[in-house]
């Protein structure tokens, strides 16, 4: 049974993967959005703390609510389709993750922040790819910031903001997990 549930993780990530294979020619175009967007970060440590402050002093409390801590995998499969078997089956996942990340954050800022409702799908939308119902209560502000600097400024900025955070937090998940003893998020 291990290697059907395996089976048909690696096949959902190959799903989720393979858009990203067929845009391969504007990865070049989409690094310079991301040059382009760039003053963006100015918005970072706003981003970057509100995610962190989510987890410190919510998270916790809003996961012992049993409809918001549900999952379909338990994680985000972003990481890999053995993103819960710990640090080693995640690594190798990384770079595609950041070639998806390169493509996927555009489009999705592209296209989710033409509106509200689109910004509240966005959010949403993420619990298809394994979070937590809970997390979305953090998605929902940040989609909102995202939208605010799409309709400011445009949308490589919300594009680089929204890259960007994505990978600090991909680079915390992966210190905290090398740096940090198991035994303590047991």
């Amino acid at each position: 049974m291990l290697v059907d549930n395996n089976l048909y993780l690696i096949l959902i990530y190959i799903v989720m993967v393979t858009p990203s294979v067929f845009v391969v020619k504007e990865t070049k175009l989409r690094l310079s959005n991301l040059k382009d967007g760039s003053k963006a970060l100015i918005f970072l440590p706003l981003t970057v703390s509100a995610l962190l402050l989510y987890i410190i002093l919510l998270s916790d409390f809003i996961s012992k609510i049993p409809i918001l801590n549900l999952s379909w995998l338990g994680y985000n499969i972003a990481i890999g389709p053995f993103g819960n078997q710990g640090i080693f089956s995640i690594l190798p996942f990384v770079p595609i993750l950041i070639y998806m990340l390169i493509h996927v954050n555009y489009f999705e800022e592209y296209y989710f922040r033409k509106s509200i409702l689109r910004t509240i799908i966005w959010a949403f939308l993420h619990i298809i790819m394994g979070v937590a119902i809970n997390i979305v209560l953090i998605l929902l502000p940040l989609g909102f910031l995202y939208r605010y600097i799409f309709n400011k400024y445009g949308v490589n900025y919300a594009y680089t903001l929204h890259f960007v955070t994505n990978i600090l937090i991909v680079a915390i998940s992966i210190g905290s997990s090398l740096l940090i003893p198991e035994q303590y998020f047991r």
